[in-house]
């Protein structure tokens, strides 16, 4: 990982960790992976019981660099933010509640989720059921069922 991550992400973190709304965090996809050295975006997933509350604190209150361009995309239960940071670093955040974690994985979300999923931290072992479902997708793959 980057340097400028590492820094976005301890900032990002710290940040999150004074809200109690946000009950985890976990990073996804490439950047999930310690040793990567892809140059690809940071993507958090927050769980919370607040949706809105947290992306507009994210828009508005998280102060890590001027944001340059942010896009807002809703799912179902999901709210995705990309943000455009001034330095050019772009992080992808995924903000969604409890309910989330415990549907079934659609084909390319579980294929991101397997290129990495790594828990930064949670309340009560809320990430177990996607991490059992990242698990079963993986396998899937490998056995050529998806």
């Amino acid at each position: 990982m980057r340097p400028d991550h590492y820094k976005l992400m301890y900032e990002f973190v710290k940040w999150a960790g004074g809200h109690s709304h946000i009950t985890g965090i976990a990073f996804v996809g490439p950047c999930a992976d310690d040793e990567s050295e892809e140059d690809s975006n940071l993507s958090f997933l927050l769980v919370t019981d607040k949706k809105q509350k947290t992306v507009d604190a994210i828009l508005y209150q998280f102060q890590y660099e001027a944001i340059e361009q942010a896009t807002k995309e809703e799912y179902v239960l999901l709210t995705s933010l990309k943000i455009e940071y001034a330095s050019g670093i772009e992080a992808d955040f995924g903000v969604a509640d409890t309910e989330w974690l415990h549907r079934p994985l659609e084909q390319g979300l579980g294929d991101l989720l397997v290129q990495g999923f790594k828990v930064i931290w949670e309340q009560e072992e809320m990430f177990d059921d996607i991490l059992r479902a990242i698990a079963r997708h993986a396998v899937e793959l490998e056995n050529g069922a998806l």
